[in-house]
C-alpha cells in the first residue's frame, strides 16, 4: 500500500514558517536595539607655563667701585674744573679763602681745593676731603666715603694697615699724622689722617700735592 507523504510536508512547512518570520522579526529588533557607537572622548591639552627665566644676581666677586680713590672722592675727581665741581658737590665757596669750597652732608664735611695761585684756566681740583670730629666718630662703624678696602671715617689704625700692610706714616705739624695708603701715578695718592696718640682716622683725603696741607686757610 502507498504512503501519501505530501501532507506532513505540507504540515511542516506550515509549522516553520511562522518560527522563521520570528526569527527574522527577532533579529531585526536586535539589530535596532545595537547600542549606539561610543561618543568619542575630547582630551584637551593644557601646556603649563615655562618657569620664568631667572634673574641674574650680581656676582660673588664682583668689587664695589670706590668712593675714595687716587683720583678723588666721590663725584669730584681731581684734575676736575674747580667751578665744576663745586657745583656738582653743591659745595659753598669759603669767603676768606675763595680757593676752598666745602659742604655738609651725611655727618662730614667735605672740602673742594684748589690751588691758591693757579697757572691753568681754569682752574682745577688738586685736592678733595672729607673729614669729621674724632670724638663724633668715636665707637660708631666707619661711615663716609670707603676706598676699595673699606675704609673710611671712623676706621682704626690697625684696621688700616690691616688692609694695608704697605701703608706708609707720615708726621705732620704738632701731633697730626698721615698714613699714605694708595698712589697713581699721573693722578693723585689717598691720606688717611689720624692724631697720634690716637687710633681714630677722622679725615681721608685725595689730592695731586705731595701730602694734604696742615691749613688749607690759615
Amino acid at each position: 500500500m502507498d504512503i501519501d507523504t505530501r501532507r506532513p510536508r505540507a504540515r511542516s512547512a506550515r509549522i516553520l514558517s511562522p518560527l522563521f518570520g520570528a526569527a527574522v522579526t527577532a533579529a531585526l529588533l536586535a539589530g535596532c536595539a545595537a547600542p549606539a557607537s561610543p561618543t568619542p572622548t575630547v582630551t584637551q591639552t593644557v601646556t603649563a607655563p615655562a618657569d620664568p627665566a631667572p634673574t641674574s644676581s650680581p656676582s660673588a666677586s664682583s668689587t664695589p667701585t670706590a668712593d675714595a680713590s687716587p683720583s678723588g672722592i666721590g663725584d669730584v675727581e681731581l684734575g676736575a674744573p674747580y667751578d665744576e665741581a663745586v657745583a656738582v658737590a653743591g659745595a659753598t665757596p669759603v669767603e676768606a679763602c675763595p680757593w676752598l669750597a666745602s659742604a655738609e652732608a651725611d655727618g662730614y664735611m667735605l672740602t673742594i681745593q684748589r690751588p691758591e695761585v693757579s697757572e691753568q684756566d681754569p682752574a682745577v681740583v688738586d685736592l678733595v676731603q672729607v673729614s669729621a670730629s674724632p670724638v663724633e666718630l668715636e665707637g660708631k662703624p666707619a661711615a663716609g666715603p670707603m676706598t676699595a678696602e673699606g675704609v673710611g671715617l671712623g676706621s682704626r689704625v690697625d684696621e688700616v694697615l690691616t688692609a694695608y700692610p704697605d701703608a706708609v706714616e707720615i708726621e705732620s705739624v704738632g701731633d697730626r699724622r698721615y698714613l699714605a695708603i694708595e698712589s697713581e701715578p699721573g693722578t693723585g695718592s689717598v691720606f688717611l689722617t689720624y692724631t697720634a696718640g690716637g687710633d681714630i682716622i677722622w679725615a681721608v683725603t685725595a689730592t695731586s700735592l705731595d701730602e694734604p696741607p696742615y691749613e688749607s686757610c690759615g
